[in-house]
């Protein structure tokens, strides 16, 4: 059975593209139809006290979305007069300030003790504002965004809410940027590697058809967590890119033994098949037992990239062939010398002094494992932001 589709797929490899470009279309519509979630608290156990806690502020208190509004060096009126507009975003259920609890005309000095400590704090005054929808809503993003355009250089929003906001904001704007900056870096390695200048684009081209349909496919779960979406596509061109080079190497192997090309690639493909399906499974494993953290993030993450593995296994075996033999004479046209050196000397010193290296691996082991318990470890959500202007 095996045998069949290859030879059909080796001699049929227009059709194939046009299938796997074809496929790339609702893959796309997927993608864009693939909700994200940036509540890293919806992860979070239902049993644990901070969930049970959150809900309850949710409903019926109605204030898990609930900002701070830190106004600096501002008079009095500006501030009376901000907290007013802020209350006609749409969104914004209430904006509470001292004037509503004292007005404004009165002197500071002059104001309650627990009402100045709460609200003043040197040259600077603090707002409250809650929303009408959850703090990760997409209804709660638009009403954060409003606010920040009624203040000025002077206004500062802190909140969980706003820290989600800028992680959606801060995700969308540079996801593009650093998939295309490992896509640049996958083709220099890869054409320091390998022996033509074109094999790179066919190989990177491949792994980006299986990275979109796996980004496609996760419309299936409904959605997915930002961090999954930032790392997935990066991660995904990683695990798979060895897949790529496994089977083009398998095919040049077997060329010399095939007066017709299309044959040598069907018998790679068997070979890769069999080899691949192995090798595969133990990535898939792994990624598969982050399902069974309490986290469920960890879930999240594991079936996506699970998910991508296998689809980026089935594009290598059922597409990349037939963009090899597609772009085969481009490759064999523009072949040069592997530019990285040989290795072969320094493996024979390895393979003759093992002894050695065992040695020096024991001796490295035991600081690098203090050195490791040693390493702090942060939860903070907010830490890669605090160096950032919240109004940035």
């Amino acid at each position: 059975m095996l045998e069949k589709i290859a030879h059909w797929l080796t001699r049929k490899p227009s059709l194939v593209l046009l299938i796997a470009v074809l496929l790339m279309i609702p893959s796309a519509l997927g993608y864009v139809a693939t909700r994200v979630n940036y509540d890293i608290l919806s992860y979070i156990p239902a049993d644990l006290p901070a969930s049970r806690g959150e809900k309850l502020l949710e409903d019926p208190f109605n204030m898990a979305a609930t900002n701070m509004l830190i106004v600096e060096g501002m008079p009095a009126g500006y501030a009376n007069e901000l907290v007013n507009e802020i209350k006609n975003v749409e969104g914004v259920s209430n904006a509470l300030w001292l004037s509503n609890l004292v007005g404004v005309q009165l002197p500071v000095d002059m104001i309650p003790a627990q009402f100045r400590d709460m609200f003043f704090s040197g040259d600077a005054t603090m707002m409250i504002i809650q929303y009408d929808h959850p703090g990760a809503s997409n209804e709660t993003m638009t009403a954060i965004g409003n606010v920040r355009k009624l203040c000025n250089e002077k206004c500062f929003l802190a909140g969980f809410s706003v820290v989600t906001k800028d992680t959606r904001d801060i995700m969308e704007g540079e996801l593009p940027l650093f998939i295309g900056l490992a896509v640049l870096l996958g083709l220099v390695s890869l054409s320091l590697c390998l022996e033509s200048t074109v094999l790179p684009a066919v190989l990177m081209l491949s792994i980006g058809v299986a990275v979109v349909y796996n980004l496609g496919t996760n419309v299936l779960m409904g959605e997915i967590s930002f961090i999954t979406k930032a790392i997935a596509a990066v991660l995904q061109l990683g695990v798979t890119v060895d897949y790529s080079i496994f089977l083009y190497h398998r095919y040049v192997a077997e060329r010399p033994n095939y007066p017709d090309r299309r044959d040598a690639m069907a018998q790679a493909v068997l070979a890769a098949f069999r080899s691949l399906t192995g090798s595969s499974l133990t990535t898939i494993a792994g990624f598969l037992a982050l399902c069974f953290m309490r986290m469920t993030l960890g879930r999240d993450l594991g079936i996506v990239m699970a998910k991508g593995v296998v689809l980026g296994v089935m594009t290598v075996i059922l597409v990349l062939p037939s963009m090899l033999l597609a772009f085969d004479s481009l490759i064999e046209k523009h072949r040069h010398k592997i530019l990285i050196p040989s290795f072969h000397k320094i493996n024979l010193r390895i393979i003759r002094h093992h002894l050695f290296f065992v040695a020096a691996m024991a001796v490295i082991v035991p600081p690098a494992l203090y050195a490791s318990s040693r390493a702090e470890v942060y939860y903070q959500i907010d830490a890669p932001f605090r160096r950032l202007s919240p109004l940035s």
